[in-house]
């Protein structure tokens, strides 16, 4: 049985409220956003190494020649966007005489 409250308020507390609902939901979203935007797939130095078929030094001096995107380093390890690299072996795979991003 479902039982109905009347409420009767003010139009100040009205506003209030809405206020106070729509912060909530414009914090809830930002959240939602920032979760999301960690969820960044990484790939590791050796990882993209693999998937060129070069070695590690060879990363290493295409991240100084920025061929490849920016890295991320965390700790000591370099790490980078799975879908920039993916992007980059899927136009390589196209066009293979093209060297990387040049």
């Amino acid at each position: 049985m479902k039982q109905t409250l009347l409420v009767t308020l003010t139009t100040s507390d009205l506003r209030t409220l809405i206020s106070e609902v729509l912060e909530e939901q414009l914090f809830r979203l930002s959240s939602e956003s920032k979760e999301t935007q960690k969820e960044v797939s990484l790939i590791s130095r050796l990882d993209v190494a693999k998937l060129f078929g070069v070695s590690k030094t060879t990363i290493d001096k295409w991240r100084r020649w920025k061929i490849l995107p920016p890295s991320i380093k965390m700790s000591s390890r370099i790490f980078f966007n799975r879908d920039q690299i993916i992007e980059i072996v899927k136009r390589r795979q196209k066009n293979p005489n093209d060297f990387l991003l040049t």
